[in-house]
């Protein structure tokens, strides 16, 4: 990996990790002094985090590749998509629970 692929990808991760960490402050704070079912939307909403994580360590690889295959492409895009998933499916929670 180049160096210079190294330094996006840190500076990647620190920009997701700067756009989850309010959302997931929230909903902790939620969760301790609300209602305990934003406590398990902070879970789901720690593997959305995961995911964006992985697909950001993927995006690196390709980034590093003249040509990524299909596999790798194929690997970060599902990841995404499992993020996305993730994210509904806790807005799907707090609105059965909260209705």
């Amino acid at each position: 990996m180049a160096t210079g692929t190294f330094r996006w990808g840190l500076l990647f991760r620190a920009l997701w990790l700067a756009v989850f960490t309010p959302i997931l402050i929230g909903l902790l704070v939620g969760g301790i002094f609300g209602h305990p079912v934003f406590l398990g939307v902070f879970v789901i909403w720690l593997g959305v985090l995961a995911c964006v994580l992985r697909a950001e360590a993927l995006n690196s690889q390709a980034r590093a590749q003249v040509s990524p295959d299909a596999r790798l492409l194929g690997a970060r895009a599902g990841w995404m998509l499992l993020a996305l998933l993730l994210v509904f499916g806790s807005a799907g929670l707090i609105r059965a629970v909260l209705g």
